[in-house]
């Protein structure tokens, strides 16, 4: 009996043995896969970011394949996806995708979060800030992400982190033209990166401080910063920054007088586009090469890079972008009809002087004619504007009147959400002192429910149509059949709502918001960085 038992227990520890070592040598194995997919996109970041974003990728779908107890076992496959999903952020961001960008970051950050990654979060939420920072009226959000990187990186000492995190605080603030704060964080970087940043930190520092220069016009300060972080780029072979340098310094040349050798840089630059088929900036690499050719004088080249310039604008077709282009060429075929019509009048007066002075007396009748007419249609026109003064001012002040009744009455659906919102606090409050009860989870229901009623829906949207009655008709013209949720968030949009606002009157998160914005674009197959209002009612 003893020796059966004996038997027994030693298969059934040789079993469990064998069952672990199975599963140690899965993860090896899949570890092994991960990290050539990691090493492969890492190989590619700067020569090759397509092929970078491919691998990175391919890292995702792996790890979603794998067995799930697995995964939340081995913290090295959910370091693995965050990361894969930190990079990916960073390449959309790069082609101007911000709200791609953003929603791949908050995605690392939930990894982090759920598996116990905290050290880690300081990238991640930085990531996002940049993201933040990029999109039109949502510096506030993208300086809170900065201060919640720089809580983690001071809580885990990561002083590296800190001095990129320092450097995004010097842009956000430039961008807000702060130049103060501006100037103080980005000293804080340079003073760190000096002491213990490592050459591509040092390049990224060194860049960010002569970018921020040129903005406050400081040309001569930034040039010594530009060049030594071109030189580390150089050293590193880090194309994607070369040739971000390479713009800057022709930009730079350019503006101080140099024209010349600015046209020099920027060929360099667009030859490095070129070789990373970076066709989000290479439009504009054609810009500044325009301005330069005209900057020297040299005219036929400049218009040749203008219409290159043009011509990828409108392959990438940024909608914004093209809207300022059509300005331009407006501009220049005002400017040209003006040359023909100087030259048609030369031509004309000459003619005029060689008429006879019989004609003369005819000249002075057609003049008398002339101002007859003209001053006929004054008083018509006096007359006419008399009579629809009145009607104009009329309109206006009714118009006046509707914008004031629906801006007072956003605010106070605004200021109703923010009570919602005290109110479902104190009931959690609540919650705590007295237990789990029904009457308390009835009441959190009720303050948990829509801020935006169905009567208040009706009532906001009868105001906005009065103050826009044909906004929602344009939007339908164009064949665009928007759900009640869609019409809500484009009619806040209209109003100039924050994020933060449209999510407490509709009572979800602001990460929704910006999925529902983002999900809207695709549904409306609005390019890419195109403001969706714009691309609506264009």
């Amino acid at each position: 009996m003893k020796f059966s038992l004996l038997v027994i227990t030693f298969f059934s520890m040789s079993s469990f043995l064998h069952g672990q070592q199975k599963t140690e040598d899965l993860d090896t194995q899949d570890s092994i896969m991960v990290e050539k997919l990691y090493g492969l996109a890492k190989e590619n970041s700067d020569r090759r970011p397509h092929e970078a974003k491919k691998y990175l990728y391919q890292i995702v779908h792996y790890i979603d394949s794998l067995v799930v107890p697995r995964k939340s076992e081995n913290n090295y496959f959910n370091k693995r996806k965050a990361d894969a999903y930190h990079f990916l952020s960073y390449y959309e961001r790069r082609e101007n995708n911000f709200d791609e960008a953003a929603i791949l970051a908050q995605k690392s950050i939930d990894i982090k979060l759920a598996h116990g990654l905290d050290s880690l979060l300081a990238t991640s939420y930085h990531q996002k800030a940049k993201a933040w920072i990029s999109v039109l009226n949502s510096m506030e959000d993208g300086i809170k992400q900065l201060e919640k990187a720089e809580q983690v990186a001071i809580k885990h000492k990561q002083t590296k982190q800190l001095l990129e995190i320092y450097s995004s605080f010097g842009s956000a603030y430039g961008v807000a033209s702060d130049t103060v704060n501006a100037m103080k964080y980005y000293n804080k970087s340079i003073r760190l990166v000096d002491s213990i940043g490592t050459d591509y930190q040092k390049a990224a520092m060194y860049a960010n401080y002569a970018a921020i220069l040129r903005r406050f016009n400081d040309y001569e300060g930034n040039l010594p910063y530009l060049q030594k972080a071109i030189a580390l780029h150089k050293k590193n072979n880090n194309k994607i920054g070369l040739e971000s340098g390479l713009y800057a310094l022709g930009i730079h040349y350019t503006k101080v007088g140099q024209p010349q050798k600015g046209i020099m840089h920027l060929k360099r630059a667009i030859d490095i586009c070129l070789e990373l088929k970076s066709d989000a900036v290479l439009p504009f690499r054609y810009l500044a090469l325009s301005r330069g050719y005209e900057a020297l004088g040299d005219y036929k080249r400049s218009y040749k890079a203008y219409l290159e310039y043009h011509k990828l604008l409108k392959k990438r077709n940024d909608v914004e972008e093209a809207k300022k282009l059509a300005k331009l060429e407006t501009a220049f075929v005002y400017e040209r009809q003006k040359v023909i019509d100087s030259l048609q009048f030369a031509k004309e007066k000459g003619e005029l002087e060689l008429i006879t002075e019989a004609e003369s007396s005819k000249k002075q009748l057609y003049l008398t004619l002339l101002i007859t007419t003209i001053l006929a249609a004054i008083v018509i026109g006096y007359l006419i504007r008399r009579i629809y003064k009145n009607r104009v001012l009329l309109a206006k002040e009714e118009l006046e009147k509707n914008k004031r009744e629906l801006a007072d009455f956003t605010k106070q659906l605004i200021t109703k959400s923010n009570a919602q919102e005290a109110l479902t606090k104190e009931l959690e409050e609540l919650k705590k002192d007295v237990g789990e009860k029904v009457s308390i989870h009835k009441l959190q229901d009720l303050a948990t429910s829509r801020i935006l009623t169905q009567d208040d829906w009706y009532n906001f949207k009868e105001r906005f149509t009065t103050v826009y009655p044909l906004f929602y008709n344009i939007i339908k013209n164009k064949g665009y059949e928007l759900s009640k949720s869609e019409e809500r968030l484009v009619a806040m949009e209209k109003l100039g709502l924050d994020t933060k606002q449209i999510a407490n009157m509709l009572a979800i998160s602001e990460d929704s918001v910006m999925m529902n914005r983002y999900r809207l674009r695709k549904k409306i197959n609005a390019p890419k960085g195109a403001p969706i209002l714009e691309f609506l009612e264009d």
